[in-house]
């Protein structure tokens, strides 16, 4: 059982709930007597992987991706992620160490690995960042819940991953935790942004609502649903309350502070290599001042970007997501406010007709799953050059028809590391944009 209370809130808030937690070796880890791997470094153990050892965790083969501080294993088997720390130990020995876990199932375990053979690990422990080869290996164990790990585990570097950076999208669903998960973290919160970049994904997809005092705030529902708040105060419509009143009375499923905006792009940009984000903006109301931040940050981001130090370049982009012709609306009122205030329009996006999209002159196309592959539609976007990316396909074998029939640019899903496996399984790179556009 986890107990989950708010510091926040009266103690008679608290409860239990049944739910998976994320085990820690009990002693620390080996990771705390090392020295971390540089990010360079981490970038070494990207590919794809036999598993020779432990396909009853992983299946055959996985897929390693790397994000800051993270070595990430990802599987198609349910879905399944390690999320781990790499650090070279005081013997020269390379410890690669943290959780496994099946996001939909309560089940949860440690992971204990080493680089192998020695050469390579000492070739780390120099500083040196070497290119992945056949010989790279990470062997070692697997555990249940806090056990300690001792059912082996063997990974065996295979080939190098299809393009992915800059291609295709795999897109976390408001951070790619549904309220049914077992994640640790609540939807659309701070905190599973940060863990959706170590599950599989390069952007988000978060959903926008507006308070009363016109603050933009990270939300899904209209009102605060008992489903992924807390607080015996914790109720009423996001329209009708002020930010105080909303940060007074309630904190997210797992205690988390709901999080305006402007903190969620600007966790995103800077704690984060996400390429982008895919606002989708619940209310006409709430469209001119997402649009207004997301033109305040992409200005500071292209200003940024052209100083004269390369290394503080950053490269991100907010799309403003128009889900409804009620929304249509409040796109076209910012595009009367922002320019009288001198911003620039934000990129678009469309949802539910492909030629709004090409008379609004968007960026990108984002159909639902049930409508299906849709691939002419894609194609005809594509050359008038208009990106697509597919919401929200969880189940394996809708992934396989999207990636196989449509070839998008991206999919939006809560099951990132799944999306990212079968990407690299089976997926194509999608195809260069006709004249009119390019990836954002």
């Amino acid at each position: 059982m986890l107990v989950i209370c708010s510091a926040a809130l009266l103690s008679s808030d608290c409860e239990e709930s049944t739910d998976a937690t994320i085990p820690t070796f009990a002693d620390g880890g080996l990771l705390r007597t090392g020295t971390p791997l540089s990010r360079a470094q981490l970038l070494s153990f990207e590919g794809m992987f036999d598993v020779t050892a432990g396909r009853a965790l992983l299946g055959s083969a996985a897929a390693i991706r790397t994000s800051p501080g993270t070595v990430s294993v990802l599987t198609d088997k349910d879905a399944g992620f390690s999320v781990l720390g790499a650090a070279c130990l005081p013997d020269h020995r390379v410890v690669v160490e943290g959780y496994w876990q099946y996001p939909a199932l309560v089940e949860t375990g440690l992971v204990r690995l080493f680089v192998d053979p020695p050469e390579l690990a000492t070739a780390f422990c120099d500083g040196q960042a070497p290119e992945p080869t056949k010989e790279l290996s990470l062997s070692g164990y697997y555990g249940h819940g806090d056990a300690f790990p001792r059912d082996p585990l063997t990974l065996a570097w295979s080939h190098s991953q299809k393009p992915w950076r800059g291609t295709f999208f795999t897109v976390a669903h408001h951070g790619a935790c549904e309220i049914t998960d077992h994640c640790g973290a609540t939807p659309n919160s701070i905190e599973s942004i940060r863990l959706a970049e170590r599950t599989g994904s390069n952007a988000a997809e978060i959903d926008i609502r507006v308070t009363s005092d016109g603050v933009p705030i990270v939300f899904h529902d209209p009102t605060l649903s008992g489903s992924v708040t807390r607080g015996i105060l914790c109720h009423g419509s996001i329209a009708d309350l002020s930010l105080v009143d909303i940060r007074g009375s309630c904190r997210l499923k797992y205690g988390e502070v709901i999080p305006t905006l402007e903190e969620a792009l600007q966790a995103m940009v800077d704690e984060t290599e996400y390429e982008g984000v895919y606002l989708d903006v619940k209310v006409p109301e709430a469209v001119t001042p997402a649009a207004r931040l997301a033109s305040r940050m992409l200005s500071t981001l292209q200003e940024r970007n052209q100083d004269d130090d390369p290394s503080n370049d950053r490269h991100f982009a907010i799309i403003v997501g128009i889900a409804s012709e009620k929304v249509l609306e409040g796109w076209h009122t910012a595009k009367t406010a922002l320019p009288a205030e001198g911003l620039a329009l934000p990129p678009c996006l469309v949802e539910y007709d492909p030629d709004v999209v090409l008379s609004e002159h968007c960026v990108a196309w984002g159909p639902t799953w049930t409508e299906g592959p849709q691939a002419d539609e894609v194609h005809r976007l594509r050359q008038a050059g208009a990106l697509t990316i597919f919401w929200t396909v969880n189940q394996s074998d809708f992934i396989d028809a999207f990636l196989t029939q449509s070839q998008p640019n991206g999919i939006i899903t809560a099951r990132t590391a799944l999306v990212f496996s079968k990407y690299q399984e089976i997926g194509t790179p999608p195809p260069p944009l006709g004249a009119r556009g390019s990836a954002p």
